[in-house]
């Protein structure tokens, strides 16, 4: 009952001041959590987000893609939000993931976690290029471009990140809680 009542607080507004109160709630969901994606897929999303932008796994890109699709769609912060796209964003990047992995796996036999550094140059450039072979989700395109300004957002986009290349961290809208990479580590 208690898990249920923190969901359904955390979908509504005052989910986001509370999580500023209380970051432990906000980070902490389970592998099961209300963005409907699977323990796989959200390590195929970080796996496909650090070979975009090395070090948005070690950010907490599966955390974040899984707290943010959990959230009302005028509420969450992926770059899909931006793009005006109309239909669900929780099918835009599962059918996104998955064609991700039917392109791997008749690619080179293998998912993209498993792919060396070279294999996984050659499906981004594949992907970014367009519509490759065997792509049955959203526009190639528009998936790469979305996907790497996300992990551009998470690994970038903090006061950590900023500081990381040497800038002084200058918000015009100051952030309600820390993302948990710019502490150090995800909350126990």
């Amino acid at each position: 009952m208690n898990n249920v009542k923190r969901r359904t607080l955390l979908k509504s507004g005052v989910g986001l001041g509370l999580s500023a109160l209380a970051p432990k709630l906000t980070w902490a969901a389970d592998s099961n959590d209300d963005s409907g994606l699977s323990p796989g897929m959200l390590k195929l999303w970080a796996q496909w987000q650090d070979a975009l932008v090395p070090g948005a796994a070690a950010a907490g890109a599966a955390m974040y893609l899984g707290t943010q699709l959990a959230l009302p769609r005028d509420h969450n912060s992926l770059f899909l939000r931006y793009m005006d796209w109309p239909g669900s964003y929780h099918d835009f990047y599962r059918d996104g993931l998955n064609a991700l992995d039917t392109l791997t796996r008749a690619r080179f036999g293998r998912t993209f976690p498993e792919l060396d550094k070279l294999a996984r140059a050659t499906v981004i450039n594949e992907i970014s290029a367009g519509q490759p072979a065997n792509w049955s989700g959203p526009p190639a395109g528009l998936f790469y471009f979305v996907s790497k300004a996300d992990a551009a957002d998470l690994v970038f986009g903090t006061v950590a990140g900023i500081q990381g290349l040497g800038l002084d961290y200058r918000a015009h809208i100051e952030p309600h809680a820390e993302w948990p990479s710019t502490r150090g580590g995800l909350p126990a």
